[in-house]
């Protein structure tokens, strides 16, 4: 009488055993942020990223500052961000990032320090491989345009 019971405690065990192994998580399988396996969802900012070429121009109560204009580039990042966020690198060739919030082909720069007192603002919009921006703050405006290196 012992065997039978022996052996059925042992086919249950080898039984649990296969079931568990086969619901096992393959670890070569590639995981998805989406949850669908295979897919991966496109961040539309990726379009925008990279170096820009930028002419930028500084105005002061309306009148331009002299040189007029000043050429240099700068690098749009996602800055590991929330899906909105923009950071343009280097803007005005300070060397400093300034973060934007994205949405469709367009972007606004929230009320940021510049430098010690001074804040900024602004907006843009890409076309294409074209970006048009103006930033303002206190009695400074800027006017930019670029297009992607």
């Amino acid at each position: 009488m012992k065997a039978p019971v022996t052996r059925t405690l042992l086919f249950a065990a080898l039984g649990l055993a296969i079931t568990f192994t086969a619901c096992k998580k393959d670890d070569d399988e590639p995981s998805s942020p989406s949850g669908s396996q295979g897919t991966t969802p496109t961040d539309p900012r990726a379009a925008y990223t990279g170096n820009w070429l930028v002419t930028d121009s500084l105005w002061l109560m309306g009148t331009p500052c002299n040189p007029p204009f000043e050429t240099y580039v700068i690098s749009i990042t996602t800055g590991d961000t929330v899906s909105n966020t923009l950071w343009f690198n280097n803007l005005w060739n300070d060397g400093t990032g300034y973060y934007a919030i994205f949405s469709n082909n367009s972007f606004s720069y929230p009320s940021q320090n510049v430098s010690g007192p001074y804040n900024m603002s602004g907006s843009g919009a890409f076309s294409g491989t074209h970006l048009f921006y103006q930033t303002s703050g206190d009695v400074c405006v800027h006017h930019g345009y670029g297009e992607k290196q």
